[in-house]
């Protein structure tokens, strides 16, 4: 390696950790010469261009880590970087069928002598070059069969200077509701410290300003626990109805072409978010904001800890600043299909798993996907993945191994020499737990089947002391779209702490804040008896 390049990699690590206007006109200006540079071609100059874009916040691509890797199969001395990239491309990133067979044609070129040919090119099937991740299951009929949508795609090209222009600097308030007009005229929005919130299903300032609270909680603790860097620009998340008015917006504002069933995805380029959330419930949306921060530093995270983690928090808890995953509908998901649970070791090993199934990348294609698709094999078994990875994520958590196996894999998975990386994930994930992989599956589904620990109940001290006067549901927000945790049976005396909007606010017994309607509530009198006097 020349002393050039080594010097560069010698200071990957002083990475700055913010995203700043500048950081991103940077971005943009390296990708462009690094594109001309790949293409002329002059390897060692794109090698050096593109190793410093990936240590840039939002720099590791599918398409740009292709364009260095390959460029590092073709200079001697970093020949080695170069094929434990492509293995890692192969099993990180969704590419379509003929994109993989492009980066396994490469890997398999970049031996000990370099590869003559130039390399062709590739395309990432889910984003199409651009970064749209969407949720794949709802709800679709009177049995409750999980369905598998179809992966959103690129249906047009976007202006990369459109796009540009939708991010306005923190700080800039007059200028976020000047793009909320333009994007959303008449719409209700608001701007807080970081979020630039906008409803298009009718949400009142009280919804928005509970919503926007949230998101700016979230998106400090997601700061400080995984360590993402949140971009110097407002983050633009946009209101909705329900799936079929994602599909429209997400063709409107992105050139993407989603399925009806696909209630949420993220959009990197402009950093913003679209979510079906009627009401002030933003699980939806706290879901969606892990996969576009964690690209900031973790682009290639594998499927199973991107989506088990993102799914995490769509049904959350939060004790002070620090969030974490609740039980919630993918246990139902789990256990309907049980026989079609991957294990830990497959769970981990699977490479971007939603490409596996062969029907879904016909549906890409399709205006809808068939109407039978959830009676198929494949169906099942992308619900029973996708809920095996939100599960083992929370089994993770409740053994506090969570953020290390994250940080593990985020930090070292590119180290795995000659083991496939597939292998690496898998070692990663036993060196943290400290077990082996068959022994981690015996102790996850052991910890599944146990019944869920019961909830924690009001307590009944510290605060105005009420009584519930009917069976009344227990929720993890002010309103009837947030999870319900228990039913209190009628006569639960409960302490209330707080109000917010006809709902009232208690603490169980473990600490953490719940929430309970007002319209069945009724205050206790509490009346203090002497004692009869000796």
């Amino acid at each position: 390696m020349s002393a050039r390049l080594t010097l560069l990699a010698a200071t990957m690590a002083l990475a700055t950790l913010a995203a700043t206007p500048a950081q991103a006109d940077r971005r943009a200006e390296l990708y462009d010469a690094a594109w001309a540079a790949w293409h002329e071609p002059d390897y060692p100059a794109a090698y050096e261009l593109l190793a410093e874009f990936r240590e840039l916040p939002y720099g590791r691509q599918a398409v740009t880590d292709f364009m260095l890797a390959t460029s590092a199969c073709r200079i001697e001395g970093v020949r080695d970087y170069g094929a434990r990239l492509l293995d890692w491309i192969l099993y990180a990133y969704a590419l379509s069928a003929d994109s993989r067979q492009v980066v396994a044609e490469e890997r398999r070129r970049c031996g000990p002598a370099a590869a003559p040919e130039p390399p062709s090119q590739i395309v990432e099937a889910r984003s199409a070059g651009m970064t749209g991740y969407g949720k794949t299951f709802y709800w679709a009929n009177a049995e409750e069969q999980p369905v598998a949508s179809y992966p959103i795609r690129r249906t047009r090209p976007m202006d990369r200077e459109v796009l540009t222009a939708r991010r306005v600097p923190l700080g800039d308030r007059a200028a976020a509701a000047a793009l909320a007009a333009e994007l959303a005229p008449g719409a209700r929005h608001l701007v807080t410290d970081k979020f630039l919130l906008i409803s298009h299903a009718g949400h009142d300032a009280g919804d928005l300003a509970e919503i926007g609270r949230t998101l700016d909680r979230f998106v400090g603790f997601l700061v400080t626990t995984y360590d993402v860097v949140p971009p110097g620009h407002y983050l633009r998340v946009e209101l909705v109805t329900d799936g079929w008015a994602v599909k429209q917006l997400a063709l409107e504002r992105h050139g993407l072409g989603a399925s009806s069933a696909t209630i949420g995805y993220a959009f990197v380029e402009d950093t913003s978010v679209v979510a079906a959330v009627p009401t002030n419930a933003a699980g939806t949306v706290l879901h969606e904001l892990f996969h576009l921060l964690v690209r900031s530093n973790f682009g290639d995270v594998p499927q199973w800890l991107d989506e088990g983690i993102a799914s995490l928090y769509e049904v959350a808890g939060r004790r002070g600043d620090v969030y974490f995953g609740l039980e919630n509908w993918r246990r139902e998901v789990l256990e309907t299909t049980w026989a079609d649970r991957p294990s830990v070791g497959e769970l981990i090993r699977a490479e971007w798993f939603l490409f596996d199934d062969p029907e879904q990348a016909r549906a890409q294609s399709e205006a809808e996907p068939p109407p039978d698709l959830h009676d198929r094999v494949e169906g099942r078994r992308q619900a029973a993945m996708m809920a095996m990875a939100r599960y083992f994520a929370l089994y993770l958590q409740e053994q506090e191994k969570l953020v290390p196996v994250y940080e593990a894999v985020r930090d070292r998975g590119l180290n795995h020499g000659e083991r496939p990386a597939p292998e690496h994930a898998v070692a990663l994930v036993e060196e943290i737990v400290g077990r082996p992989i068959d022994e981690i599956d015996r102790a996850f589904v052991a910890w599944f089947n146990d019944a869920p620990p019961p909830t924690p109940q009001p307590r009944t001290t510290g605060g105005s002391l009420h009584v519930t006067t009917a069976n009344l549901n227990l929720r993890t927000g002010p309103g009837t779209g947030y999870e319900r945790l228990t039913t209190l049976p009628a006569g639960t005396r409960l302490a209330v702490t707080g109000e917010t909007d006809g709902w009232r606010q208690v603490t169980l017994e473990d600490g953490t804040t719940a929430f309970v309607s007002a319209d069945y509530l009724q205050p206790v009198e509490v009346v203090e008896k002497s004692l009869p006097a000796d």
